[in-house]
């Protein structure tokens, strides 16, 4: 009796042993980790999850299409230009490490390129190449609005930037309204007002903001002033200076990601996510490559998703998870762009002489069909080589609008085409603040993760990266059981005071 007693013992001390080994190695071991989605939201967390995870973590990275998504490019006239995100903030500090870090170079803007503002009849105001007039005529047309909008851009940008140091930090969040109150309080209260209201609010004129501030989101997100602060409030600091893009196109960045991190693409769509629950993996990824009707599954420990979950652009089923998941109910906004090759019709936009058609052109009147235009220069464009083409000549312009053109529309705005080419795509939110309650969360289940929750908030290139950082530290801390450095305001020693005062 003693001696069957004591082989008890041992067999349970054993099993215990026995489990407690394979608990530890479940912990130790690299996970593996799939990515669905290969635009810039998506390479992002991968390359901050091998960062964080090292060499050994296994990184799939699912991509039906090409590397970059909606960073991508046209030919026109045996040259390419950007048909996607054309331009980044000098502040954008990822967007701006990763060019350095992949080795690539940066391409200014047309430092000589003039603005105007049309209302349909006529050009409102026109900047000039010299930065003295410009500011002269912006000050006479809006007096000091234009001074008090400088300053309330440059606070804006000095409190965005405080996520780097919160990510440095290694702080996460599981929803975006938390995020951007790790910035400061005020950006979380701007999803929930018109950007009309915050600009009001702050002190600033009708004559700002239905000329230049409309303008401007007709231009970068093809809507109106009612569309959230925060967003506007990104929109605004992209009419700031020193603007520029990636030598080659900004495509180049999520491209040599995948090579530096060292990230297997997979080259297909997938159809299904399976929650696991009790296996020693979490997911199984169903997938389907092009032209091959056999359908392949892998299994992982988590699961980023990184394309945008809404009706017209994905059709992943998730089964097997307590609580539903599906497309969120927020529409995303069809922008088209129409690439020219030919002479501007400069009369249509109240210019009589070709000559003084300026480069740039916001629109300021909601029942016009055109949001703006641009001239535009090839991805590969050399200060040193190349001259930039007169406006009153042959030039490759970019007129975007919600719908595509007729060969007739077309027409209202070049007196004569060479080449016509459209771009079109499911590009961003329809932008309604009165929704912002409904903002889908980055953490979807345990360890299933969305980065592309942050456009609802702001789509833009870095705000991707922002929320691909913020994934890759919410799986990292998950991972590691870190909950101290999830969903907790971060104080920064640098500063006297905490971020909640929204001082510095």
């Amino acid at each position: 009796m003693a001696a069957s007693t004591t082989f008890t013992t041992a067999c349970i001390i054993f099993c215990v042993l026995i489990g407690a080994n394979v608990e530890a190695e479940e912990e130790t071991r690299p996970p593996h980790i799939a990515i669905v989605g290969g635009g810039i939201g998506g390479t992002s967390a991968a390359y901050f999850m091998r960062e964080l995870f090292g060499s050994d973590a296994v990184i799939d990275l699912y991509e039906k299409n090409t590397i970059g998504g909606r960073l991508a490019t046209v030919n026109i006239n045996s040259r390419e230009y950007e048909s996607g995100g054309s331009i980044i903030h000098p502040e954008n500090l990822y967007m701006v490490n990763f060019t350095k870090i992949l080795g690539l170079e940066k391409r200014e803007k047309n430092s000589g390129a003039i603005m105007g503002i049309f209302d349909g009849e006529e050009l409102r105001l026109t900047t000039s190449p010299y930065s003295v007039v410009t500011l002269a005529k912006m000050f006479w047309h809006y007096g000091m609005d234009i001074y008090n909008l400088q300053t309330w851009v440059s606070n804006i940008l000095v409190k965005f930037k405080r996520i780097y140091t919160t990510q440095d930090a290694g702080y996460a969040y599981t929803n975006v309204p938390e995020l951007l109150a790790s910035m400061d309080p005020s950006f979380a209260n701007y999803l929930k007002k018109s950007v009309i209201k915050v600009m009001r609010e702050e002190g600033f004129h009708d004559a700002l903001i239905y000329e230049l501030v409309l303008g401007a989101m007709r231009t970068n997100y093809g809507q109106g002033v009612e569309i959230p602060g925060f967003v506007g409030a990104i929109s605004m600091a992209g009419v700031d200076s020193g603007l520029w893009a990636v030598k080659g196109g900004n495509k180049m960045v999520p491209e040599n990601i995948v090579k530096h991190s060292k990230i297997n693409v997979i080259a297909a769509e997938v159809k299904m996510v399976e929650f696991l629950e009790d296996e020693p993996f979490l997911y199984e990824v169903y997938y389907r490559k092009d032209n091959n009707n056999e359908a392949k599954s892998k299994r992982y420990d988590m699961v980023v998703i990184a394309t945008p979950l809404h009706d017209e652009i994905s059709d992943i089923k998730f089964e097997g998870f307590q609580q539903d998941i599906h497309n969120f109910p927020q529409k995303y906004h069809k922008t088209v762009a129409t690439f020219v090759h030919g002479r501007v019709n400069s009369s249509y936009f109240g210019v009589e002489q070709p000559a003084d058609m300026p480069n740039e052109v916001f629109t300021c009147n909601m029942d016009l069909l055109l949001n703006s235009f641009g001239q535009h220069l090839p991805v590969d464009y050399n200060s040193a080589s190349d001259t930039v083409p007169p406006i009153d000549s042959n030039i490759v312009g970019k007129l975007f609008s919600n719908r595509e053109l007729t060969q007739e529309e077309v027409k209202l705005y070049f007196e004569s085409i060479e080449e016509v080419h459209t771009v079109s795509w499911m590009a961003y939110p329809e932008y309604n603040f009165k929704k912002i309650d409904d903002l889908p969360p980055f953490l979807l289940n345990e360890r299933l993760y969305y980065v592309n929750a942050i456009e609802l908030a702001a789509s833009a290139m870095e705000m991707e990266a922002i929320a691909g950082r913020n994934i890759a530290l919410l799986a990292y801390n998950h991972w590691h059981d870190n909950l101290d450095k999830i969903d907790e305001k971060y104080v920064d020693p640098a500063h006297a005071t905490s971020p909640e005062t929204g001082d510095l």
